[in-house]
């Protein structure tokens, strides 16, 4: 069994977390730790920000449209808008990649389930979390409904909700490790970051802020079964936490209280969901200063970060024997202990996944798309594709071992070696130490406009709308009001 605790206890000295983890002890205060975060989230100015964090949030918002639009006809994400147009309701916020107006919390639940429907949504390696499909939903509701938000004040409010995210995901590790007992990770942190995010670009004070957090926290939730199970919630968890941490805004504008002590109280977050365990430093030393979130890591293929090395070294064999693919007879996948436990057992399931979401989170799925075919996209994980002969076939011939060794000391996906055996017994190897897209190996410039402009493909959205689209992400810096980037996505 793997151990996160383990990943992110690496991290603490590994070069990604060097700049901000290795603070001093920030000493016991009297208030709770969410009132320096709620000053933070309130007193952050586009001016002071770090450019690089800045940047990341630019490269984030343009993933998230693209990712989000593509997800538009997924299960999940229909469902979910046919009952918000059959409920109706005061049509404050859009419903992206529709004409539909929803209330704003209605709108960022379907928008959230959006994003994250065809897991192609980026990460953040350390905390294992996807913080733009919690972020991005809420804030935008949030400011479609108000009017007047300016492109920079999205940017620096989604830049400071996404420290705070990254934050609250790993300050919890040196205790009970959440997913490991059944949580998941991006859905629990999603109540309180959105929040946060709403209740910015809803111009709360600092102590409607504190409350705002506290009534999302009370709501909290998200059980990871759904990954094990490959069913639909897995997908629709960062719906829930938008929309509920938007209501929670709204609430705490009318007066409506929550706990405090939400995160250091007694019965608080640390209590509930790590045992009391947690390293306050990682929580709050260097804010306004340090931002772990620049770690961000951008997915080049829609599954399952995890699965991605995995997926690069296929790739590479792929390209290596071209026609001769055919002739692989054994396929052998070596992974660290996360991967392995997770993503390629049991094994047969694997191999042969019955529904989208087990596709997504399979190893032996996404190396035999790749040996297949030379490439990993979103036609691979559709229904029909689940059904093609042949990547069942190469499947087939995939067999996995842990190995310890594969496993990343600093957070986030492990190595991985494929080895395919072809007849005659030929054997060739590759070993990926990074997926690519982690910060250590970018996607380059091309690769990201090429996702992006396959999601607007595969969205179905004409030209001339992805022109006017690509126009407004351009000048995001400059909009008066960021209700022309909602418009844009209709």
């Amino acid at each position: 069994m793997f151990d996160r605790r383990l990943f992110i206890g690496s991290a603490l000295t590994g070069a990604l977390a060097a700049p901000w983890a290795a603070r001093a002890a920030t000493p016991a205060a009297q208030a709770d730790a969410i009132v320096p975060l709620a000053e933070h989230m309130l007193g952050g100015r586009y001016d002071d920000l770090h450019s690089a964090a800045l940047e990341t949030s630019r490269a984030q918002l343009r993933d998230t449209v693209g990712v989000a639009l593509a997800g538009r006809g997924e299960s999940g994400v229909r469902q979910l808008r046919d009952l918000g147009a059959e409920l109706g309701g005061k049509g404050e916020s859009a419903v992206w990649g529709s004409d539909l107006r929803l209330p704003a919390q209605e709108a960022a639940r379907i928008n959230a389930v959006m994003v994250h429907a065809l897991e192609y949504d980026d990460t953040f390696g350390p905390g294992f979390l996807h913080p733009s499909a919690i972020m991005f939903p809420a804030a935008l509701a949030a400011a479609d409904m108000v009017g007047g938000v300016s492109g920079r004040e999205l940017l620096t409010a989604v830049t400071l909700a996404n420290d705070i995210a990254c934050r609250l995901s790993i300050a919890g590790q040196p205790g009970v490790d959440g997913f490991a007992i059944g949580w998941h990770n991006t859905t629990l942190v999603g109540y309180v970051s959105s929040a946060l995010v709403a209740g910015r670009l809803m111009r709360l004070d600092r102590d409607q802020l504190v409350h705002a957090a506290g009534i999302a926290a009370h709501q909290a939730a998200g059980n990871a079964q759904s990954h094990v199970d490959g069913a639909l919630t897995k997908r629709m968890g960062p719906g829930f936490a938008s929309a509920a941490g938007v209501l929670a805004a709204r609430l705490a504008a009318r007066g409506v209280t929550g706990p405090v002590g939400v995160l250091e109280g007694r019965k608080g977050w640390f209590t509930q969901y790590h045992k009391g365990i947690y390293s306050r430093d990682l929580l709050l030393g260097g804010l306004g200063r340090d931002y772990p979130g620049v770690a961000m890591s951008f997915k080049p293929w829609p599954s399952c970060r995890g699965s991605h090395t995995s997926a690069d070294a296929a790739l590479q064999l792929a390209a290596a024997l071209g026609s001769r693919t055919s002739q692989i007879e054994r396929i052998l996948v070596r992974s660290g202990p996360a991967e392995w436990s997770f993503l390629t057992t049991p094994i047969e399931r694997k191999r042969q996944p019955a529904t989208t979401v087990e596709a997504q989170f399979s190893v032996p799925w996404v190396v035999a798309a790749a040996l297949t075919d030379g490439k990993v996209g979103i036609a691979h994980f559709t229904p029909e594709a689940l059904l093609r002969a042949d990547v069942r076939a190469m499947a087939a011939r995939i067999e996995t071992v842990q190995d310890d060794a594969l496993a990343n000391p600093t957070g986030g996906p492990g190595a991985a070696v494929v080895e395919v055996t072809l007849r005659g017994g030929k054997t060739l190897r590759r070993h990926v130490a990074a997926a690519k897209g982690d910060p250590g190996v970018p996607m380059t410039a091309a690769e990201v406009t090429a996702k992006f402009d396959d999601c607007l493909d595969y969205a179905g959205i004409a030209a001339a709308r992805q022109a006017e689209l690509r126009s407004v992400l351009d000048s995001i810096d400059r909009l008066a009001d960021i209700r022309a980037l909602t418009a844009a996505m209709a």
